[in-house]
């Protein structure tokens, strides 16, 4: 589990392959998909400023493993943690 900007405690988290569906937009979400399963997931937080800054230089169709948990009390949303 991980502490997440002072606010509620995250769990669940997994280490997944995702390709990059949608870049990041101005609000700080993007969409992945899991490569494995096909299932796509919307990325809305990120565990540190580094963390975010690195995924919004990530373009369509890249691959990369992400550490990502559900993010508490926002239905079908992740956070993105550090390995």
């Amino acid at each position: 589990m991980a502490q997440l900007g002072g606010g509620p405690v995250v769990g669940g988290a997994e280490t997944r392959l995702v390709r990059i569906e949608r870049e990041m937009n101005d609000h700080g979400a993007m969409t992945v998909r899991v490569v494995q399963t096909g299932e796509l997931r919307t990325v809305v937080e990120y565990e540190s400023p580094r963390l975010r800054d690195r995924l919004e230089d990530a373009r369509r169709g890249t691959e990369m493993p992400l550490r990502i948990a559900p993010a508490p009390g926002r239905g079908n949303s992740w956070v993105v943690l550090r390995n």
